[in-house]
Parts: structure tokens; sequence; C-alpha cells
């Protein structure tokens, strides 16, 4: 398994610009766009962060084990769900390091482990935080939205800034859920490298 690239604390620099569209946005072109952030706007929103959310995925390595060689890469969803079909079209018929990717609605806790990517739509902290507690050091890579996400303990958060959209990555929490974050992703992200507090502390 590869080290964790060493932690990288600033934001994207403006020639860095380009790098992170391509990464989170694929080819699409996108006038006028600031380093370090990718359109969200309405009812876009999501939209935009169904497309991140796969893009984010390419670029984790999971530890031995914990995909099987001819398995899916499941993508689950406990909470609010606030994809509507954005976030099924856009991985529908797509793969991650060779491994189909499919979308689940989660209605237990008892399904965390099934999943290897979560999106944590929580309503509140307290909710969030009991979703990460059961899911301890599985290795499941946590998406959320907002500041606090990250704070609690979740891998990658979605945080609005104005009318754009950028990424905050607690490295720390990645570390213990034994998965490898791309150098290439924490390069175009806001990185929390502080040992996180464990939710419900």
């Amino acid at each position: 398994m590869l080290k964790p690239a060493p932690p990288n604390r600033s934001r994207p620099a403006r020639a860095g610009a380009c790098l992170y569209l391509t990464l989170l946005l694929g080819p699409a072109p996108l006038a006028a766009a600031d380093p370090g952030s990718a359109p969200a706007a309405g009812s876009s929103v999501y939209q935009t962060q169904s497309d991140m959310l796969y893009n984010v995925a390419k670029f984790i390595d999971w530890p031995a084990g914990a995909l099987s060689e001819a398995g899916a890469l499941v993508v689950g969803v406990m909470g609010d769900d606030p994809f509507g079909a954005h976030l099924d079209t856009a991985l529908r018929n797509k793969t991650v390091s060779g491994h189909p990717v499919v979308v689940r609605r989660l209605d237990s806790p008892a399904r965390l482990n099934e999943c290897h990517v979560l999106f944590v739509g929580a309503s509140g902290s307290r909710q969030a935080a009991g979703i990460l507690r059961a899911l301890g050091r599985a290795p499941v890579l946590t998406v959320g939205e907002g500041e606090r996400f990250a704070r609690l303990g979740g891998i990658v958060a979605f945080i609005r800034d104005g009318g754009r959209m950028r990424l905050e990555i607690n490295l720390d929490a990645a570390e213990r859920a034994r998965l490898h974050v791309s150098s290439k992703l924490l390069r175009v992200a806001t990185v929390r490298r502080t040992a996180a507090r464990r939710p419900g502390d």
C-alpha cells in the first residue's frame, strides 16, 4: 500500500486551476472559473457534487481486500439524500480502477460497511457524528458537506464558498480508514492535517 503524500496546507495556486477542473469536472469547458473551485449555483449544486464525488473516488486507493477483484465499488447515501437522480445519472456505467460503480440508498446503520464510498447526508452534526462513529476504522471514503463534517472526522467535505464549491480533505481521517489519497488530489484541496477529534468527543 502506498504511503500518504506529504500534507498540503494551502489552497491551489492559480497555475493549478486547469488541473483542478480537469480532476473534478473532466474536459467540459468552464469560463471564468476561479482557481480551486467548481461551479455550484442553483439547481446545479448537487449535479456538480455528483460529478465531484465520482472524480474524487478515482484518486483514492483502498487497502488490499477492501474491494473484491470482480466486485463493484458501492457508493452509499445515508441520511438525507439531496441528489435526486443526479447521482445515479453521474455514476451510471462508470468504473473506478476497473470496478463498476453502483449506488445504494441505505436505510440502516447496519448496512454502512456495504459501502466503499459513503455520502453522509445528515441534517445535523449529531447525526453525522453517529454515522462516523458507527464506521470506526472501516475502509470507507466518507463524504459530506461543510467544514464541520471534516472536523468531525469525515474524510472529504464539499464546502460552498459563495457561489463556488471547494474541497477539504481530512488526511488523518483517511489514514485511520487505511485509504491512500493521491497527491494529485491533495494539491487541489484544502488539507486538514491536525488530528481530528473522534465523533462524539
